[in-house]
């Protein structure tokens, strides 16, 4: 640009100067970049703030290392969160975090803000923005209103994105724990007596207090939870055996060759057949695992012992018997 406009000027006025000067000139008449940022308040039960976050370590959970999230929720109102772990990052482990987060609080906002996710945001058109199918189900379940924030624009979701740093710095360091049952529990305890229970950076207010005050004014939950579960049909093989992640799982063997639903979330493995469910497993996130274990091969028979044989003991004639044959 400064070249060009250099060009310009050397042809039409009879600048004569140098590239460099241009360049400092257009500088300063360029707009800046930087947007100001917006101090936004809150009302009470208005906005729940939501993101995906990615603990620092790896905990070794069956052998394995393993990557830990968390789908992290705010309320900025009062400061509080909780938190949705998991091992992955799919829509069903997007839905299923917010029946939780709904079910913590007893209630429902008006409104959730989110990033652009996958789980969330199909794409954007311009300014508008495309949600995914099952989002939408799970927002028209719950009637509360969604908004993406603009691309490459965190402060938009400040309370959520201190929210997960909070986690990580608070919670997450030094943290043992054999699954993912065993850290909900563990969190929760921390969630109760530390996060919560504190006082507000920057409000300076009970967290605790404007908590209660915040549930107090939730749209009441509906009558059923939203169905965020996984689903596949399958055909039930020969051997019963169903496979979700590495790992099998047992449909009764008098489906065999008909069609079933294997249904999963985070901590269980169910199949259904005929809206009914006929079999129901914890969820391994181990792999090569069977549930039920498969019948062992029976041992073969003992082998038949062997007769005995007898055998007679003879005394052999004394040396006096040879003798008198000899003479």
């Amino acid at each position: 640009m400064a070249q060009f406009s250099t060009e310009i000027l050397c042809e039409d006025y009879g600048y004569g100067g140098s590239v460099d000067l241009v360049r400092k000139r257009l500088a300063t008449l360029r707009p800046s970049r930087v947007r100001p940022a917006q101090r936004t308040g809150y009302r009470p039960g208005q906005v729940l703030q939501l993101d995906w976050g990615e603990m620092p370590t790896r905990p070794k959970i069956a052998g394995r290392e393993r990557r830990v999230y968390a789908l992290v929720a705010t309320l900025p109102y009062s400061g509080a969160q909780t938190a949705h772990f998991s091992y992955d990052l799919t829509t069903e482990s997007f839905l299923e975090g917010h029946v939780r987060i709904f079910d913590w609080l007893g209630g429902v906002v008006r409104e959730g803000v989110y990033d652009n996710l996958r789980s969330a945001v199909a794409r954007r058109e311009g300014d508008q923005v495309i949600w995914s199918q099952r989002f939408l189900a799970l927002r028209g379940h719950y009637a509360f209103h969604a908004t993406a924030c603009t691309p490459a624009t965190p402060r938009e979701k400040g309370s959520v994105e201190g929210g997960v740093r909070h986690l990580k710095t608070g919670f997450w360091p030094a943290r043992r724990f054999g699954g993912l049952a065993e850290l909900d529990d563990q969190y929760a305890r921390w969630r109760g007596t530390v996060c919560n229970r504190r006082v507000h950076a920057t409000g300076r207010f009970s967290v605790a207090e404007r908590l209660a005050h915040e549930r107090e004014v939730l749209r009441p939950l509906p009558p059923t939870r939203f169905d965020f579960c996984g689903t596949r049909p399958v055909r039930v093989p020969l051997d019963g055996y169903l496979k979700l992640g590495g790992n099998f799982y047992r449909a009764p063997l008098g489906l065999v060759h008909q069609r079933v639903e294997l249904r999963f979330d985070r901590d269980r493995v169910w199949i259904r057949h005929a809206g009914a469910d006929v079999a129901s497993y914890p969820r391994s996130w181990d792999r090569g695992q069977w549930f039920p274990p498969p019948q062992l091969r029976p041992e073969p028979p003992a082998p038949t012992p062997l007769a005995r044989l007898v055998v007679p003991t003879i005394a052999p004639p004394e040396l006096a018997d040879y003798a008198e044959l000899c003479t």
